[in-house]
């Protein structure tokens, strides 16, 4: 593994778990009213198109990385227009 692979998939793996104790902790306290739905509306379309330019390039950082934020950003979204 080369050295820019190992930071891709380091970056790639640190930005990616940070969103989903959020959306764990959103799904069971059902309490997002500090959220803005906005900016996570933003924020998932930001990493929806990550997602498409990695699956462009064939970047697996990238793809695994937009993939999973992904998950967690419709989780976020969703328990935010649940538990209005």
């Amino acid at each position: 593994m080369t050295l820019s692979l190992a930071i891709g998939y380091t970056a790639a793996f640190l930005g990616t778990i940070c969103w989903i104790p959020q959306a764990v902790l959103v799904w069971k306290t059902k309490d997002t009213k500090s959220l803005s739905l906005v900016t996570n509306l933003m924020f998932l379309a930001t990493v929806i198109l990550w997602l498409i330019y990695g699956l462009m390039i064939v970047d697996w950082p990238l793809i695994i990385a937009n993939l999973v934020s992904t998950t967690a950003m419709v989780s976020i979204v969703a328990a935010k227009l649940k538990f209005k």
